[in-house]
């Protein structure tokens, strides 16, 4: 059983989770938004005050995703599918060139912001060079592979089924794909302990392997 996991947005809280995630050996790649962060780190407020983060600076996007994938979440998370053609591409294009200037890393995935995509923009993210692209939808069992630009997971890291959608893909010996934001664990430390619980759990079994998204496309 193979099992992979995303995060987006770029927010402070990566830090303790990337810590976390080091500790238990497990990978992941996160979903950057290139155009809203600058030299420092920038408050930011998301779902109506419910959840207040920090996106991270630039210089120190480096060190925090070492050893980790970074994939493209567009340049300033706008709703794709509503943009004309030019921005369209400005958004996706300059998104996945700072990856690779600035991370070093050559082939990139996506993940639509607000799981926002129609046709056009699974082309131009195509055309792009882009490998996959992640939506927002979730699914049970086996995990689709003949469409890369429309790759659904199998649930938010807090859905309470998470561990049953986990049993029903280790019984096929699947791959098992969930995503987040960490900002949503916030400070609040029995969250952080719940999902350390999680990676426990995925380290100690013996079917469980962790791979990175983009080796099921290249």
């Amino acid at each position: 059983m193979k099992i992979m996991q995303c995060w987006d947005d770029g927010v402070s809280n990566d830090e303790r989770l990337t810590e976390l995630l080091r500790k238990y050996n497990a990978k992941a790649t996160f979903n950057i938004i290139p155009g809203l962060h600058g030299k420092s780190r920038i408050f930011t407020s998301v779902y109506g005050n419910t959840f207040k983060s920090y996106r991270l600076a630039l210089d120190e996007m480096k060190d925090i995703y070492k050893g980790f994938k970074v994939a493209g979440h567009s340049m300033t998370h706008p709703k794709l599918a509503e943009l004309d053609a030019q921005t369209l591409e400005r958004e996706i294009v300059d998104c996945k060139d700072f990856i690779q200037n600035f991370f070093g890393q050559q082939e990139c995935g996506f993940a639509y912001p607000y799981g926002n995509y129609n046709d056009a923009v699974k082309q131009a993210l195509a055309n792009a060079g882009y490998r996959y692209a992640r939506t927002v939808k979730n699914i049970n069992g086996a995990l689709p592979l003949d469409d890369p630009m429309e790759l659904p997971s199998h649930c938010h890291f807090l859905n309470p089924d998470f561990w049953k959608k986990y049993e029903e893909v280790r019984a096929i010996d699947g791959i098992f794909y969930f995503w987040g934001h960490s900002y949503e664990m916030m400070d609040d430390p029995k969250m952080w302990d719940e999902f350390e619980s999680k990676l426990d759990r995925i380290k100690s079994d013996s079917k469980a392997q962790w791979i990175d998204i983009i080796d099921l496309f290249v």
